[in-house]
């Protein structure tokens, strides 16, 4: 009786584990999307702050330097780096993966006005 519960329970161990292991991630879809090789501000970039960054109390030209000025976006764009990857910004709102990705990439290739 005793081989016999010991072989039953390890066959719910071998079911247990066969199953988890077809449980992995697959690596055929990035968790980012890709990362556009020379981004635009004023076509991708400016809209996006436009958009989420310039209400009132915060990126507005008053509170805090518009964020819809190239000149600004690029003297800042180490903190929004920060900003943007650590989800605390725009404080108001979320941002689309897509969205991220545009002004990551953005900085990350130089922070260009094109």
């Amino acid at each position: 009786m005793f081989y016999y519960a010991q072989i039953c329970g390890m066959k719910k161990y071998l079911v247990v584990l066969l199953l988890c292991m077809g449980c992995k991630k697959s690596t055929d879809t990035p968790v980012n999307p890709p990362c556009d090789t020379d981004p635009s501000y004023s076509t991708q970039v400016k809209s996006i702050f436009i958009s989420n960054c310039t209400a009132s109390g915060c990126h507005d030209g008053v509170d805090l330097p518009s964020l819809g000025d190239y000149t600004v976006a690029r003297d800042a764009a180490q903190q929004i780096r920060d900003a943007v990857s650590r989800g605390i910004m725009p404080k108001n709102a979320t941002l689309t993966a897509a969205d991220k990705a545009a002004i990551l990439c953005w900085i990350d290739n130089g922070a260009k006005n094109n």
